[in-house]
């Protein structure tokens, strides 16, 4: 089974993730069919079909935050919208299944990456290592901003 507390969406080629698309081709295995919606969401090709899918057929409620997990994560590293949604139904599926060590790893790591900027529109995927530190400075950045007082009742210069 997929380490579930593990990152799944570090950037690929273009060319080695369409080659082992390809490789997949009509993959009958579970895991396989989930490595392939992980490599179409890579590429940014139509996916959904995939997904409902693998949910449809999962077994356990684990196989079912697989596919969250790595459809939100690929979402982030590609700074998408939506890919809370899907981190979070996955932590909430992980809560009593995933070894405590693993779960507080994934807690950890998605706190520190809830600050990155996301966009209706995709970006290149970026390494975890460098949405880290995106989020990072952007914490930083949120924390330096001056507060909002427009529209504050104790404000009697405004």
């Amino acid at each position: 089974m997929l380490d579930l507390a593990a990152w799944h969406a570090e950037p690929l080629d273009q060319g080695e993730a369409e080659t082992r698309l390809a490789r997949l081709g009509t993959a009958t295995a579970w895991t396989e069919r989930l490595e392939a919606l992980r490599l179409r969401l890579m590429l940014g090709l139509p996916a959904t079909m995939q997904r409902e899918v693998l949910m449809a057929e999962a077994d356990d409620d684990l196989q079912r935050a697989a596919v969250e997990l790595i459809t939100g994560q690929v979402m982030l590293a590609r700074r998408m919208k939506g890919a809370w949604d899907w981190l979070d139904a996955a932590e909430k599926r992980l809560a009593h299944r995933l070894p405590g060590p693993g779960y507080l790893a994934l807690l950890r790591r998605h706190a520190m990456l809830r600050t990155l900027p996301l966009f209706d529109q995709p970006k290149a995927m970026r390494p975890l290592k460098e949405l880290l530190a995106i989020a990072a400075a952007t914490a930083r950045l949120e924390g330096m901003k001056r507060p909002d007082y427009a529209g504050d009742q104790r404000d009697t210069l405004g």
